[in-house]
């Protein structure tokens, strides 16, 4: 394979595999110096592969509080319009539970087509989660002569085993036809309409999904692990690209054939990066323009669940920043807190807070700020932070900043 020849690969600048990254994930210009426009959003989701979705809601939605740490505020109530009216994406597995562009659903259509993966079929939790055939009958049924229905819509029914513990989680077993419909969903039977305080309104798919899209092909679709994780990270080596997409579900075996695949066919290259260990790809444009990525400006806060962050030993090869989402860790053996941001100023992850939205009173506030070790706190350092704490303050709701002990100079 022509990626194990290492020592005749071209060698390409840590630097500037860094700001190539910065750049296809959006994060080189200051966040507010583009506003989120219809053209926006469909470039965002084109260039990092999609947004993802996550219920907890400390200060806001992840994919809100993704697309606050680029564009600055804007009207959440427009964004709903453009994902789910405008028909400029559709919501499905991508990076876990994703908003994705709608040029991806043939590669969606395709998951669907192949549901359940191998990868679920052969787990523990997969028997206790998978439901009969009779409740996805019955959902679907309902559907069609009810229209669009949230899970609250379903009942629990009186003969439903409610086991402990799936996913490890130790909570009780959703009922038996909202499993269904996530169920239907992942096997294109039920798309997702809309959303309602975040809770999903679902629909038949034929509704909702364009007829004439046909599914990606299997190796196109195999293919798609790669080359999606490419066009949004830049330069990677196959461990900084395993799960952040992980719609594909491949073996190693199969990563391996899909780069030997690509690489034959040039569209990809091998090449290695100072201080990266190992082969790493590239797409042929994206090293065309690697010397043109600008330098990153401007401070901005990441949501935990980021895209810039899906892989995280990623950002710990290349940025030198360690990073963990502590929400599941127990209070006690927490490091840094539950919801913790992480602070990218001028290109660099410089630190993290752990804040805290009180909507009762109308305040945000900031348990505590850390730094990372040998980073200096300046003056511009200080206004960047400074501007980012009161726009998320804004973008959130408060009325009110309150940070913690050495930081109160920030708030004016």
């Amino acid at each position: 394979m022509a990626s194990s020849k290492q020592t005749s690969l071209p060698t390409i600048d840590r630097d500037a595999v860094v700001r190539l990254w910065l750049a296809r994930q959006g994060l080189t210009a200051a966040r507010g110096a583009r506003s989120l426009s219809r053209r926006a959003l469909v470039d965002h989701l084109e260039r990092t592969g999609g947004l993802q979705l996550d219920s907890i809601n400390v200060l806001d939605r992840a994919h809100h509080l993704t697309l606050w740490s680029r564009f600055g505020g804007y009207d959440r109530a427009r964004l709903d319009r453009l994902v789910y009216g405008a028909g400029v994406a559709y919501e499905y597995w991508g990076h876990e539970a994703s908003i994705l562009p709608i040029s991806h659903l043939p590669l969606g259509l395709r998951r669907m087509r192949g549901f359940p993966p191998a990868g679920w079929k052969n787990r523990s939790w997969w028997p206790v989660y998978n439901t009969p055939a009779g409740s996805k009958r019955r959902v679907l049924a309902r559907l069609r002569a009810e229209g669009a229905l949230e899970s609250a819509h379903f009942e629990r029914r009186n003969d439903e085993k409610t086991a402990e513990g799936y996913f490890g989680s130790g909570m009780p077993m959703p009922k038996e036809d909202k499993r269904s419909l996530k169920l239907l969903w992942h096997g294109g039977r039920v798309a997702v309409v809309k959303r309602r305080h975040f809770r999903c309104v679902y629909d038949l798919a034929e509704r909702i999904y364009p007829a004439d899209v046909v599914p990606a092909s299997r190796a196109a679709f195999e293919d798609s692990w790669l080359m999606i994780g490419l066009r949004a990270n830049g330069v990677a080596s196959e461990s900084h690209l395993v799960g952040y997409f992980t719609d594909t579900d491949l073996k190693a075996s199969d990563r391996k054939r899909v780069l030997a695949r690509n690489l034959k066919k040039g569209h990809i290259v091998a090449v290695r990066v100072e201080g990266v260990r190992g082969t790493c790809y590239a797409l042929p444009e994206h090293l065309d323009t690697l010397a043109k990525a600008p330098e990153p400006e401007g401070t901005t806060l990441l949501s935990p669940f980021d895209s810039l962050l899906w892989q995280r030993k990623r950002a710990e090869e290349l940025l030198g920043f360690s990073y963990r989402v502590e929400i599941y860790v127990p209070p006690k053996k927490r490091r840094f807190g539950y919801y913790v941001l992480p602070i990218l100023h001028h290109g660099r992850l410089v630190g993290r807070l752990d804040p805290k939205l009180h909507r009762d009173r109308g305040e945000l506030e900031i348990k505590a700020i850390f730094l990372e070790h040998g980073f200096a706190r300046d003056d511009r350092f200080d206004r960047g932070l400074a501007a980012s704490l009161d726009s998320l303050r804004a973008f959130a709701g408060a009325d009110r900043l309150r940070l913690p002990r050495g930081w109160r100079k920030l708030d004016g």
